[in-house]
């Protein structure tokens, strides 16, 4: 391919990124509770603090890493996230391509999924921010990677890539493995028909090496500044006791909401028909990885809440079969099943557009702005300022800090399995330390958090069952009411405003 047509593609890609993605431009909108989070720990990492050790969240290190990347600003995340989409497009179409698809089966495949993006990731008014949207590239790039060298008599670099890839996407958020634990298997079952168990040793070894070498960099940061016994509390442990509220009957609940989000687009039929055709009928590598990788997919999909993000891993492998299915039409009805082909891919097109369409004239709710103005009106850059809830964004716009690494409260404070007397304690004395000048109770419109006041909190009941404040929390209301006044209300949100008493 010449410059210009490798220059026209570029622009495209970033083009067709930049549509997918238009609702997610910080022009009219805020961060989400997610990305509010994200952000700001990524501006502590930036200020010299570490995760864990000085912000308390349950993700893996590499979203805060990526965040900071991008200047810690919602601009830079956005670029980052069309540099992101952009990639992952052209990979999954190099992929498919070289995979054995030709170039209509690259096309629609990689058309398939992406419709299926603005539903998966998109919310109203806000700008999201996903682990597992940062996982496509990786997870495409090792689809192709393992297409190409599956017919290779010894592993290369492109084996070890798979490693390095394997352990960017571990970094991430470990339920995006499907794809490397479907390796695994494949390698495993190759293996074990063929009879090439040294072939298979020498492999994983490819594997492992540089997978391992790049979780060590990561741990030695954590261990060198200190963090990593929080960062083994906050990631593995946490997340323990999270997923295992996830029952059975919850489990599968969530599989099909995820399959019911991916059916607006058509993707979910074409996987399911091109899975039947790849069991079925022998298949190119690739579709081979797919069809085993999507079933591991949902099962690590199912393994807490049923966020609709939690879906996004499922796009690789829907798509790779999407494009076999394509392929494999094509290939029996020839030239002509072509208006076929175009005619679908706009059809998928039309519910994604008319929901991009209709969330590019949505602006967020306006509390967390007025917040901030009024942080912002009232306190210095000095000033540490306690949001009660899990609007993290509010700091973020008012560029003020947390006088607690307990940056949102619900997670550590109220998990059933993990919540203790202690990190209340933690939160109480951190309070007594830094004396926030201000505290925001916008408990009102955050996750399963209770009002600071007494009387609502005595009235408060948990609408999930797998959050339960404990009583100690009423150390919390009692170090307010001894040291805070209430001074207003926010217009807007409703949310109460508690400043500090004058000694």
């Amino acid at each position: 391919m010449g410059r210009r047509p490798q220059i026209s593609m570029a622009a495209a890609l970033v083009v067709g990124a930049l549509l997918v993605l238009s609702p997610n431009l910080p022009a009219n909108r805020v961060p989400s509770e997610d990305e509010g989070v994200f952000l700001y720990v990524a501006r502590t990492i930036a200020a010299g603090g570490m995760p864990y050790r000085d912000v308390w969240d349950h993700k893996p290190p590499g979203v805060y890493l990526l965040d900071l990347v991008a200047g810690a600003n919602v601009w830079g995340v956005f670029v980052l996230q069309a540099i992101t989409l952009a990639t992952a497009i052209w990979l999954s179409y190099r992929a498919l391509a070289r995979g054995g698809f030709g170039p209509y089966g690259a096309v629609f495949g990689t058309i398939a999924w992406v419709v299926a993006v603005p539903r998966l990731f998109l919310e109203d008014g806000l700008q999201t921010n996903f682990p597992e949207f940062y996982a496509l590239p990786l997870q495409f790039g090792a689809l192709g990677l393992f297409a190409e060298e599956e017919a290779r008599h010894m592993p290369t670099w492109r084996t070890a890539a798979l490693g390095g890839l394997g352990a960017a996407a571990a970094i991430l958020k470990p339920t995006v493995l499907g794809i490397w634990l479907a390796i695994a298997l494949v390698l495993l079952f190759t293996s074990a028909t063929s009879g090439r168990w040294r072939d298979l040793v020498r492999r994983a070894l490819y594997i492992a090496v540089p997978f391992l070498g790049v979780a060590l960099v990561v741990i030695a940061w954590l261990a060198i500044a200190g963090a990593l016994p929080e960062a083994v509390e906050q990631v593995l442990r946490y997340n323990a006791a999270y997923s295992v509220f996830a029952t059975p009957l919850g489990r599968a609940e969530a599989i099909a909401l995820g399959l019911r989000l991916t059916l607006p687009s058509g993707l979910v039929l074409l996987a399911l028909a091109g899975w039947v055709a790849a069991v079925s009928a022998p298949r190119p590598p690739i579709v081979l990885l797919a069809a085993a990788a999507l079933p591991i997919e949902l099962v690590l999909a199912s393994t807490g809440r049923a966020y609709h993000y939690y879906f996004l891993p499922w796009l690789p492998a829907m798509g790779v079969l999407a494009g076999y299915l394509c392929w494999k039409l094509f290939t029996r009805f020839g030239s002509r099943f072509s208006f076929v082909v175009l005619v679908a891919c706009v059809s998928m097109a039309i519910v994604p557009s008319l929901l991009i369409g209709r969330l590019v004239a949505v602006r967020d709710d306006g509390a967390a702005r007025e917040a901030a103005t009024y942080i912002d009106s009232v306190t210095t850059s000095a000033d540490p300022v306690l949001v009660w809830g899990s609007r993290a964004e509010i700091l973020v716009l008012a560029e003020r800090r947390s006088p607690t690494r307990l940056v949102y409260q619900y997670a550590a404070l109220a998990t059933r399995g993990y919540a203790s007397p202690a990190r209340i304690d933690e939160l109480v004395a951190d309070l007594a330390r830094e004396r926030p000048l201000l505290i925001i109770d916008a408990s009102k419109d955050s996750f399963v958090t209770p009002p600071l006041d007494r009387t609502g909190f005595a009235a408060w009941t948990s609408p999930e069952p797998q959050y339960a404040w404990l009583p100690e929390t009423s150390r919390i209301i009692d170090f307010v009411d001894a040291n805070y006044e209430q001074v207003g209300v926010l217009r807007q949100s409703g949310w109460p405003v508690w400043r500090l008493r004058s000694r």
